[in-house]
């Protein structure tokens, strides 16, 4: 027993002699190969503690950056997009439909918006109505059609027509009578009573609607009585159709409208906060489905609904191409003031990092392509998609369409060098 402990303290001795002299690890094999490991491992947490230090000041100082932000400063990473240049190719420009144009002053209209709805002009409107009762016995038209002048709208057949129809022509044959005769054959008040008859028979059937070509046809022995067709008075759109075939209709009755849609009014339910600055013959932009159209400010109500406390403001628009229909709605916007600036569209503002607008300058040109720079600016006042802004220089040359193409760019290069 003693022997073997005795064997197992002389390892020990051995070992710790080994571990402790310097002649030992150089001469020993083993511990030779030892030597090296035992350096690297010491680098490498040397450099683990490095990293680690090196990463708290970072956190420090990523700390420090947001304390900055909370004040309102300009964040690190705001002022390295600012100085941040990208540059694209010309195909590149082409397939994101970039585009440049020079930063100039101009006039920002700032305009105040009213409710508003398109309706016939009056003046181009005619409302079909027969002042006799009258059977409907064909219809040539249909509700939404566009018809010209002395078109067939529709054939009517009456009674009362008869009545009308004989009536003038028995005051013509008296007429034609008494002209024969002359003036010396008979009196003057015959003369001048069968004058007055035979004109009043003939407006009586213009009033139903005859034509004067209709009229002087009654003359020929083959025109039947008590019939005839209504012509189109005026080219447009039978916007209003009431018609049924074979149906008796009273006097009066309407039935039809005919409208000419190449000029239409526009009435505006106007706020009191923006009738001071209208006034008769004024220009106003009148926005439909999307698309913006001159109006000039043609009559007003003069007195205030009590319900909705507008007034009711007319326009007049012309509309060559039809292509704005009575009925529509619409949005009237008048001019309120005017400031002087550079105007931008919406497509050309982007965010900052800081949340802040800003816009992408043109800052260089080469044959590999263009160089951008971001910009903050400030935007003074917006409105139907245009904003003025301040804090560009006049003629710098700003992106206006492909802005969001060049911001994903510069932040797809910003994520590139952060993984690097």
């Amino acid at each position: 027993m003693k022997t073997q402990s005795n064997r197992i303290t002389a390892a020990l001795l051995a070992t710790l002699l080994l571990t402790c002299s310097p002649a030992g690890l150089t001469q020993s094999g083993s511990a030779a190969s030892l030597e090296p490991h035992h350096q690297q491992g010491s680098e490498q947490a040397h450099d683990h503690s490095n990293k680690v230090h090196f990463a708290a000041d970072e956190h420090d100082e990523h700390d420090e950056h947001d304390e900055h932000d909370e004040h309102g400063e300009p964040s690190a990473a705001a002022d390295h997009a600012e100085d941040a240049v990208v540059e694209l190719t010309a195909i590149q420009q082409r397939l994101a439909n970039v585009s440049l144009a020079a930063a100039q002053h101009s006039e920002f209209r700032f305009q105040g918006r009213a409710a508003a709805q398109l309706v016939a002009d009056p003046a181009k409107t005619v409302q079909i109505a027969l002042p006799i009762s009258a059977r409907v016995i064909a219809r040539y038209s249909n509700a939404g059609a566009s018809v010209q002048a002395g078109q067939p709208l529709f054939r009517l057949a009456s009674s009362e027509l008869a009545q009308a129809q004989g009536a003038y022509l028995l005051a013509l044959a008296e007429w034609q009578r008494v002209q024969q005769l002359g003036s010396q054959a008979i009196s003057a008040s015959r003369f001048g009573q069968a004058r007055i008859d035979v004109q009043t028979r003939q407006l009586e059937l213009i009033a139903i609607g005859m034509t004067d070509a209709q009229i002087q046809a009654l003359t020929k022995p083959d025109t039947p009585l008590g019939e005839f067709t209504y012509l189109a008075p005026i080219a447009g759109t039978v916007q209003r159709d009431d018609l049924v075939l074979g149906l008796n209709l009273a006097a009066h009755a309407p039935l039809l409208q005919l409208s000419d849609e190449s000029g239409l009014w526009v009435e505006a339910q106007v706020p009191a906060t923006l009738l001071s600055a209208i006034a008769l013959g004024d220009i106003a932009v009148v926005e439909v489905a999307g698309r913006r159209y001159n109006a000039q400010v043609i009559g007003r109500d003069h007195q205030m609904n009590q319900q909705t406390r507008t007034e009711s403001v007319r326009l007049r628009l012309d509309n060559p191409n039809h292509q704005l229909h009575v009925g529509e709605f619409a949005s009237a916007y008048f001019t309120q003031t005017a400031l002087t600036g550079v105007v931008l569209p919406d497509s050309a503002l982007v965010r900052t990092p800081d949340g802040d607008w800003g816009v992408y300058l043109l800052v260089g040109s080469d044959a590999d392509g263009q160089q951008f720079k971001q910009q903050r600016v400030q935007v003074l006042q917006r409105q139907q998609g245009q904003n003025l802004i301040a804090g560009i220089a006049e003629h710098s040359q700003v992106v206006i369409h492909g802005a969001f193409f060049i911001a994903s760019q510069q932040a797809k290069a910003g994520f590139s060098a952060h993984n690097h």
